[in-house]
């Protein structure tokens, strides 16, 4: 009998990203069904990968924490060099995640090329993305360098357990959401400022959505987006508000996305999640590619339908690099809420 295979996936290190690396995922673990498949994540994503039936063992690198400095990337290295693994798939394109799959030990490393990580690398892969190609299609054609057959769908989508849910529906009710429908939103992007919609429209969009249809809005964010909740909050007239930024954790904000009647956002991670639990999803986009970074809307496996809404004004200085618009961020400000509200 053989020996299994030791893979390990380097993750992605963003929750939009998870949910885009999924097809890729899938693909590694059905062509490797009896072989041990362990994802490398940071902290924030960690508990996401462990819902995930493909993978085997979560390993966390704590950037900020165990692993931060030289010396805690030499115990990363130590670490993993102790797991005996056998091939190293690295989805980021960064110098270290190839530096440290190198001084690892692992005896082949794929990754691609770029940001002088070549030599270290047993297989770099040339990088080449066509225009306006979804980043799907990044991660598949990396895995499928290692001679993983390309799956004819993509799958992007995620099955939401039943505990999941259950445990999703409690956490609304500790915060007082009444049951029946409500609309789940991410009015904040995290760190990237530049992808907001103005706050003083998304309270006009509650407020509307509130008139017409008497749903509660339930906020989702981070703790630290909790003072732009209050925000958006204090300024939606007649809305009934509930916001849950810093109250849950990831997975029970994939649990509460797809209980959800409609989530509507900023192009950010939880829009990602609730387009793949399917829940009608409505997004933002300014100084982002949609062609490039929108939730997957490929056809869905399980045969569900595809509710995605792209909502953009299309200026020429989009898509750009800057986290902070420089200039009148017209890409954002130039989108009235009819255009969201559909």
């Amino acid at each position: 009998m053989l020996d299994r295979v030791k893979i390990l996936l380097r993750a992605t290190n963003w929750v939009g990203d998870v949910v885009i690396s999924l097809p890729a995922l899938r693909a590694v673990r059905a062509h490797h069904p009896k072989d041990r498949i362990s994802v490398l994540a940071r902290p924030w994503v960690a508990a996401l990968y462990r819902l995930l039936p493909e993978v085997d063992e979560v390993l966390v690198e704590e950037p900020k924490g165990r692993h931060a400095g030289k010396a805690g990337r030499a115990a990363l290295a130590s670490e993993l060099r102790g797991k005996a693994f056998d091939r190293a798939i690295l989805l980021p394109r960064s110098f270290g995640t190839a530096l440290t799959a190198y001084r690892s030990g692992i005896p082949e490393r794929w990754g691609y090329r770029g940001e002088l990580r070549s030599p270290f690398l047993t297989h770099p892969v040339p990088f080449s993305r066509p225009p306006g190609e979804h980043e799907v299609y990044r991660h598949l054609a990396l895995v499928a360098a290692t001679g993983v057959p390309l799956p004819d769908v993509p799958d992007a989508t995620w099955d939401v357990s039943d505990g999941l849910r259950r445990s999703a529906r409690a956490k609304l009710k500790e915060a007082g959401v009444p049951d029946g429908p409500f609309v789940a939103a991410h009015v904040a992007s995290f760190a990237h400022e530049a992808k907001r919609w103005p706050e003083a429209r998304f309270a006009e969009l509650f407020a509307l959505l509130t008139a017409a249809r008497d749903l509660p809005i339930v906020l989702l964010g981070s703790a630290s987006e909790a003072p732009m909740n209050a925000r958006v909050a204090s300024l939606a007239s007649g809305a009934r508000i509930f916001d849950l930024a810093g109250k849950t954790s990831l997975p029970e904000v994939l649990g509460i996305v797809a209980l959800a009647e409609l989530f509507v956002g900023n192009d950010s991670g939880l829009a990602h999640l609730a387009n793949a639990a399917g829940t009608p999803t409505t997004v933002v986009f300014g100084p982002t590619n949609p062609d490039a970074t929108r939730p997957w809307d490929g056809p869905r496996p399980d045969g569900r339908p595809v509710r995605l809404r792209i909502v953009r004004r299309r200026v020429l200085c989009a898509p750009c690099r800057f986290t902070r618009c420089p200039l009148d961020h017209a890409c954002m400000n130039g989108i009235p809420v009819e255009d969201v509200l559909g």
